[in-house]
């Protein structure tokens, strides 16, 4: 498996020759509590999570609740420091309003 390098087009983080992420770079994590308000079809939610040391540019991997709502697909990114913007998109023909809960944001820093 070869390196690829946080910056590259794909925007990975560096992956050492076992796919791993190597111990120089660093993961930051937290969890909170989110509570959507209902989501319109074919409509996004946002709520962000502070995440102390991401910069732009960086890579998150956003774990949500286990129950979250079937036709909802989520993604997240940094949208300035310390801050990961969560999105949730609404790919169904009605509306959602997805339950208050626990999500995980894992982000990976050069």
């Amino acid at each position: 498996m070869s390196s690829t390098a946080k910056g590259q087009p794909n925007g990975l983080a560096t992956l050492n020759g076992n796919g791993r992420v190597p111990a120089g770079q660093v993961r930051l994590t937290a969890t909170a509590t989110l509570d959507f308000a209902s989501i319109a079809a074919g409509a996004v939610g946002t709520l962000t999570v502070t995440v102390t040391g991401a910069a732009t540019g960086d890579f998150v991997v956003v774990a949500p609740p286990g129950n979250l709502n079937v036709g909802l697909v989520a993604f997240g990114f940094v949208s300035a420091a310390d801050t990961v913007t969560i999105r949730l998109l609404n790919g169904t023909a009605g509306a959602i309003d997805p339950a208050s809960a626990s999500w995980k944001v894992t982000v990976f820093t050069a």
